[in-house]
C-alpha cells in the first residue's frame, strides 16, 4: 500500500510542461492572447500546448520550437521543459524526419506528373496549330489555282475564237480567183467570128480590155504559188519543232505555251523551280532533282517534254487544272 502512495505522489510531483508554462504565465500575469501577440503565434497553439495536446499544436519540429519559445518568454529553464517533453513522449524528431521527406518525395512526384501532362497538352497544342496552318496554306493555294484558272479560261476561248477566224482569209482569195477564172472564161470560149465582130464594133474598147484580161490573169501566179508557200510554212513548223526537242533533250522539262497558263513546278527536295502566268509564245527550260510535282492551270495549250520525249497532256480535260508528277 506504501509503495502505491509513493507512486502517485510522484505522479502528482511530476507536472507536464504544458501545466508548468500555464503556472508561470498566470503568475506573470499575462493571458493566452498576450502570449501568442508576443510569440506571433495562434491563441489555439498556446492553448493546444498549455493542455499538452502537443500533437494538436503541430509536427514535433514546431512542436519543441514553440515550447522553447514560450519558456524562454517566461523565463523558464528551456532544457528542462524540452527533457520533460521528451520524457512523456511527445518528441518525435526524427520519425517526423522521415514523414516529411516522404511528404516531399509525394509532392514531388505529383509535380512531376502535373508537368509531364502539361508537357503532353503543350505538344498536342503546338501540333493542333502547326496542322490548322497547313491546312489553311493548302486551301488559300487551292484558291489561288482555281482563281487563276477561271480567269484563263475567257482568255483560251477567245484565243480559240481568233484561231478560226483567221484561216476564212484564204478562202476568200480562192473564191476571188474562181471568179476571176469565171470572168475569163466567156471570152476564152467565144469564136474568132464573134471576136472580130466585138473589134468592129467597138475598137475603141479595145485596148481598154487588155489590161482587163491582165488583171483577170494576174491571181493565177498566186494560186501556183501558194503550195509553195504552204511547204514553207511546213518546213519551219518542223524546224521549230526540231529545235524544241534539241532542246527539250538538253534539260529535264520543257514547256512551250500556246495560250495564257499558270503553272507551279517543282522538285523533289520541294523546290520551287517556277511558278506564275506564262503568256502564249514563251518558252520555259528547267532542271532539278526528279521527280518533279506539277500544276497546269490550262493544260491544253501547254506542250511538255521530259529529257526529250513529249509528255501527252491530252488525258487532262480542257478548263481543269492538270496535277502530274514527272517521272510518274
Amino acid at each position: 500500500m506504501k509503495t502505491e502512495q509513493n507512486e502517485t505522489q510522484k505522479n502528482e510531483e511530476v507536472m507536464r510542461p504544458g501545466d508548468v508554462l500555464r503556472q508561470a504565465r498566470e503568475k506573470q500575469g499575462y493571458s493566452q492572447k498576450d502570449i501568442a501577440s508576443r510569440l506571433r503565434l495562434r491563441q489555439s497553439v498556446i492553448d493546444a500546448i498549455e493542455n499538452n495536446n502537443f500533437e494538436a499544436a503541430q509536427s514535433a519540429t514546431f512542436t519543441r520550437g514553440y515550447v522553447r519559445s514560450y519558456a524562454k518568454f517566461v523565463g523558464l529553464n528551456e532544457d528542462e521543459l524540452l527533457g520533460q517533453l521528451d520524457k512523456l513522449g511527445h518528441a518525435q524528431p526524427k520519425e517526423q524526419e522521415m514523414q516529411s521527406f516522404s511528404r516531399r518525395t509525394k509532392r514531388e512526384k505529383h509535380d512531376n506528373r502535373i508537368m509531364s501532362l502539361t508537357w503532353v497538352l503543350g505538344t498536342v497544342f503546338v501540333g493542333l496549330t502547326a496542322w490548322w496552318w497547313w491546312q489553311s496554306q493548302q486551301i488559300s493555294q487551292e484558291a489561288e489555282i482555281v482563281s487563276v484558272t477561271s480567269a484563263a479560261q475567257p482568255l483560251d476561248e477567245s484565243l480559240a475564237n481568233a484561231n478560226t477566224l483567221t484561216p476564212s482569209a484564204n478562202p476568200a482569195t480562192a473564191s476571188d480567183v474562181s471568179a476571176a477564172n469565171n470572168s475569163v472564161s466567156p471570152s476564152a470560149n467565144s469564136t474568132p467570128s464573134e471576136q472580130t465582130t466585138q473589134a468592129l464594133v467597138s475598137p475603141a474598147t479595145e485596148p481598154a480590155s487588155l489590161p482587163e484580161l491582165e488583171a483577170t490573169f494576174s491571181p493565177e501566179p498566186a494560186i501556183v504559188q501558194a503550195p509553195d508557200m504552204a511547204e514553207e510554212v511546213l518546213e519551219e513548223v518542223t524546224l521549230e519543232d526540231d529545235a524544241t526537242a534539241s532542246v527539250a533533250a538538253d534539260t529535264d522539262l520543257a514547256l512551250t505555251f500556246s495560250g495564257d497558263c499558270w503553272i507551279d513546278i517543282r522538285d523533289a527536295n520541294g523546290k520551287r523551280l517556277d511558278t506564275g502566268i506564262k503568256k502564249a509564245g514563251e518558252t520555259l527550260n528547267l532542271n532539278g532533282t526528279a521527280p518533279y510535282k506539277i500544276v497546269l492551270g490550262a493544260p491544253g495549250v501547254v506542250k511538255m517534254h521530259y529529257k526529250g520525249e513529249q509528255v501527252d497532256l491530252s488525258v487532262y480535260p480542257a478548263g481543269k487544272v492538270a496535277r502530274l508528277k514527272l517521272p510518274q
